[in-house]
């Protein structure tokens, strides 16, 4: 009976492994701190102001709307942080779940990245709207200001294009037949250090 060849594992998908190992490693223990401190600290502080001290009834809604859900942007921020290392952990073991996974994410961050961008120029709008400045205040400054933060905008709408097309690169590597075929089932492997055992 003749052995199989052992797989050839490409250095594309370990590199991706490794490097969304760390990156989701550091940000699930900055997830568990910021929602220890949520938790703890700031929530019931938070909630005694806001008996104290109501929202202003001319708050913009999108404003309301985000401190009203704060403490779910950052319990979202834990589950996706804990699940991206848990795909690129599977990456790294070359299993296919974890490959569709990792894609299903990117797909995700992709989404992300589009409504992230149409939530802050709605945002900004409204910020826009709720600071008045001075009667007195020179023409200069309140341009100032627009450009400001038209230039905020401009900058966070390259920024999320530029890692949009990043994340479909990433996506159509991990759809081609050639990494396909290291997450076949000859390829299961305990290991996840990026070489055969």
């Amino acid at each position: 009976m003749s052995m199989l060849p052992p797989p050839i594992r490409s250095s594309f998908v370990t590199v991706l492994g490794w490097i969304f190992v760390c990156l989701a490693g550091f940000a699930t223990l900055i997830g568990l701190l910021q929602n220890l401190m949520l938790q703890l600290v700031f929530l019931p502080t938070m909630q005694q102001q806001m008996v104290t001290q109501p929202m202003p009834p001319n708050m913009p809604v999108s404003m309301g709307w985000m401190f009203g859900h704060m403490i779910w942007f950052f319990r979202a921020f834990l589950l996706l942080s804990i699940t991206t290392l848990i795909a690129a952990i599977s990456l790294l073991m070359r299993r296919n779940w974890g490959r569709l996974l990792f894609i299903g994410l990117m797909g995700f961050a992709i989404a992300y990245q589009m409504l992230g961008l149409i939530f802050q120029w709605w945002f900004m709008g409204s910020m826009q709207q709720m600071m008045q400045l001075p009667p007195n205040a020179p023409a200069h400054f309140t341009d100032g200001m627009h450009g400001f933060m038209l230039a905020m905008q401009v900058f966070s709408a390259i920024m999320a294009i530029g890692f949009s097309v990043l994340f479909g690169w990433i996506i159509k590597r991990l759809c081609s037949a050639a990494v396909q075929r290291e997450f076949g089932r000859v390829n299961a492997s305990p290991t996840f250090l990026g070489s055969p055992p």
